[in-house]
């Protein structure tokens, strides 16, 4: 697919070049990036591409053209923050034959950049006032962890049949529990491992094995749980306490003022490309049937 964005025409390569980007950016994080996210990649890709154009466009509007000397002086730039020409290229995987492809992305950026600069005024600082409104406002974004505190029953199987035997022992054990029987008198009496510690503590999620974690992290305190089966043996557990998540002290947050502030850039651009957009023509098209028409 392809675009005609205000009368000029955008081909499907250069969705296709922002499309391979975005899936080597997102390897970089760490990422799962396969086919079935291909769809995912290719919004988010057609997105990325129709903003910057516009923004572009916009910017060439009121500003005209950068020109070649200026664009010229910032790749020569860059690659004296990279500590040199070959540290350049070592450092953003970019070749010398790269150089056409390098500085037409220096233009877009710097053209793009010029129309921020007037539009999207942020602070270096925000105020106390600013900041305590904003975390205010999201405290659901600054929870800390819940947590749980947990006993349990243990008993590790030495074979396939005792692994039976363990979990016949374990149910009456459980009706046990739920007729009124103390728990941790059950442990000492049932549990298969003496040097165990029956009260588990206080735990956050990711801490603990993720079937653990699903089973616990629902229950509610005093509740006795089902039989849990893991690679280590047989489970009984017990909630005993709850901490619920509470919002973090917002002097503990790292790095709150400078999203904060990242996050007042970012609507304001938002809000800049939906104003554009607004005033503009974009027409997604079949680019084979549009060339075939011609």
């Amino acid at each position: 697919m392809a675009f005609i964005i205000n009368g000029a025409h955008i081909g499907d390569d250069v969705i296709e070049d922002e499309f391979e980007s975005l899936k080597e950016h997102y390897q970089r994080l760490g990422e799962v990036v396969c086919c079935d996210r291909d769809v995912e990649l290719r919004t988010y890709a057609k997105e990325n591409v129709v903003n910057r154009i516009l923004l572009e466009q916009e910017s060439v509007k009121r500003f005209g053209e950068i020109d070649e000397a200026t664009v010229e002086a910032r790749f020569e730039a860059l690659k004296e923050e990279h500590g040199g020409d070959q540290n350049f290229y070592d450092n953003t995987g970019f070749n010398r034959g790269d150089r056409n492809v390098i500085l037409a992305k220096l233009k877009s950026s710097l053209t793009v950049d010029r129309l921020l600069a007037a539009e999207v005024a942020v602070p270096d600082q925000a105020s106390e006032e600013e900041l305590e409104r904003h975390y205010q406002d999201n405290l659901e974004r600054f929870l800390g962890d819940e947590e749980v505190r947990v006993s349990q029953i243990f008993i590790e199987p030495s074979s396939h049949e005792a692994a039976r035997e363990a979990y016949i022992a374990l149910r009456t054990v459980r009706r046990e529990l739920l007729a009124g029987k103390d728990f941790d008198q059950a442990a000492r009496e049932h549990g298969s491992d003496e040097d165990r510690e029956i009260d588990l503590g206080w735990m956050k999620q990711g801490q603990t094995m993720p079937e653990v974690e699903a089973i616990t992290f629902s229950m509610e305190v005093g509740e006795i749980s089902p039989i849990v089966a893991t690679h280590y043996g047989f489970h009984l557990f017990k909630l005993t306490e709850r901490k619920e998540a509470k919002p973090i002290p917002r002097d503990e947050i790292p790095g709150f003022e400078e999203k904060y502030l990242s996050e007042r850039r970012a609507l304001g651009i938002a809000d800049l490309i939906d104003r554009i957009k607004s005033e503009s023509a974009v027409e997604e098209i079949d680019e084979l049937s549009a060339g075939a028409d011609h």
